[in-house]
Order: C-alpha cells, then sequence, then structure tokens
C-alpha cells in the first residue's frame, strides 16, 4: 500500500475513488439536462457575446381550458430585451411568440435539441417561432445583424 503523496496510484486507490464516484453518482446523481447545456454553451461560434438573464417568469396560466397552458418569460441584456409567450400547439410542437426592443429587424434563431429554426423579427421587433419540438432550447439574436451576438440561457420548452 502506498503511503507517501508523489507514490503512483495503485490498486487500492483505484478502488477508493471507484467507491466515491459510485457513492456520489447515488446521492448526488448529475442532472440529466447538464450535458445538453454544456454543449449549448460551447457551441456558441461568436467570441462577440452578451449573454442575457431571465429576469421575470410568470407562472402557467389557463389559456383555452386546463389542457392548454402558456408561459411568460423576459430575459433582459445591457442592450437587449427578449419577452416571449411560450406555448402548445395542438399538435404536440410549441409556438414562441416574441417581442425584442429595442424593436427592429433582427435575425432571431432557436437553437433547439429537435432542430434549428431561424426568423427575422419585424420592424416593431415581434417574431413567431413555430412548430418547435419540445425540449432544450436557447435564442440567438444578432442585432441589426451585426456579428454581435445577444444569446438567452438555455430554458426548456
Amino acid at each position: 500500500m502506498s503511503t507517501a503523496a508523489d507514490e503512483p496510484m495503485d490498486e487500492l486507490d483505484t478502488t477508493i475513488l471507484s467507491g466515491l464516484k459510485d457513492m456520489w453518482g447515488t446521492v448526488d446523481p448529475m442532472p440529466a439536462s447538464l450535458l445538453d447545456r454544456i454543449k449549448f454553451a460551447v457551441e456558441l461560434e461568436n467570441v462577440d457575446l452578451e449573454v442575457m438573464r431571465l429576469t421575470e417568469l410568470t407562472e402557467p396560466a389557463a389559456v383555452r381550458g386546463d389542457a392548454e397552458q402558456s408561459r411568460l418569460i423576459t430575459f433582459d441584456s445591457e442592450t437587449l430585451t427578449i419577452m416571449v409567450s411560450i406555448r402548445p400547439n395542438p399538435d404536440g410542437t410549441i409556438r414562441v411568440d416574441g417581442w425584442l426592443t429595442p424593436a427592429g429587424c433582427h435575425p432571431v434563431e432557436l437553437r433547439a435539441a429537435g432542430g434549428d429554426q431561424t426568423t427575422v423579427s419585424d420592424e416593431d421587433g415581434r417574431f413567431v417561432l413555430d412548430t418547435i419540438v419540445p425540449g432544450l432550447a436557447q435564442l440567438v439574436v444578432r442585432p441589426d445583424g451585426t456579428t454581435r451576438t445577444v444569446t438567452t440561457p438555455a430554458i426548456s420548452l
């Protein structure tokens, strides 16, 4: 058995570390979505990036009965505010209605596990993304079509 700190690991060290890994995997497992969230963060291709913060999340409210609910989420940064309404479509997909401030025609990308979608907001800052597969997603806006990127944290749709 090794006792010096500079000795190489032996079979006992490996067994102890394996036991610790198993114990922590049982009592405090890694969140299932952690790897997806890390991939979303790493895949951003542009270093000129402004990350938004979630500033308001409105609890789900019934829209047309108990089965259909929508959420209202607001993201804010130094240069841009995004408010989105998220609601289910009858076919099980998701619809996102969004508004950007300051208003203007800005390219908007929804990065999602089920596939990316792009659109451009109108002159009033309004945009719609429809038939989105539920799952982890993130909005990326390039104000006025510049290379500067403003992105939201990943959220679950």
